[in-house]
């Protein structure tokens, strides 16, 4: 039996509204992930949106999660799209191409983290969830 939590069903499904979840790894390290489920698979809690997983962390690497209150969130969103374009916004396809054809090129946090429009928290989830980079290694 798969364990999950799920928003409610009646919540809106845009950014702005879907329920944020902190997630604090060990090292003091966090990121947040836009969230409206939440599975556990093979000792990794991976986290969905709209039928797309869009986190995944190690269990043993979490020490705690705690949801955020959508009105910070939205003022948080906003702040880190004007530097940041694409911040929480889902991964398509040819981001995720890109993302993956740089890295292999080498390219460093800051190259990434212009050329995606992207966080570079949110950059090294994706990396973690495309296998290229390994959960206690950062983005360098």
């Amino acid at each position: 039996m798969t364990n999950r939590w799920r928003r409610s069903p009646t919540a809106a499904h845009d950014t702005e509204k879907t329920t944020m979840v902190r997630v604090m790894l060990e090292d003091a390290d966090y990121c947040d992930v836009p969230a409206d489920l939440m599975t556990f698979d093979d000792g990794a809690v991976v986290f969905w949106r709209d039928g797309e997983e869009v986190g995944r962390h190690r269990q043993s690497r979490i020490r705690s999660l705690e949801l955020m209150d959508s009105r910070s969130m939205t003022r948080k969103i906003k702040a880190a799209r004007r530097h940041h374009p694409k911040a929480f916004r889902p991964w398509t396809p040819e981001d995720e191409q890109l993302l993956a054809d740089m890295f292999h090129k080498g390219a460093g946090k800051d190259e990434l983290i212009e050329a995606l429009g992207r966080q570079e928290g949110g950059i090294a989830t994706r990396l973690r969830g495309l296998g290229l980079l390994l959960d206690d290694q950062k983005l360098l």
